[in-house]
């Protein structure tokens, strides 16, 4: 149980392919609730809502 955020980070850091722009495509295209989801899933990972994210990297 312990291991999923390192495996992710892990499989995130080896992957030498940034796929930023799908990954925002994807957000921008999102239901309210696939929305929600991401924004959970970053809450878990590193305490950001992704659209907090977009904010910090300027894109919104």
């Amino acid at each position: 149980m312990e291991d999923i955020v390192p495996t992710i980070f892990a499989e995130m850091s080896s992957d030498d392919e940034n796929a930023s722009e799908d990954l925002l495509a994807y957000y921008d295209a999102a239901s309210p609730e696939e929305r929600g989801a991401m924004d959970m899933m970053c809450m878990y990972l590193c305490d950001w809502r992704f659209e907090s994210i977009l904010k910090k990297c300027g894109l919104r």
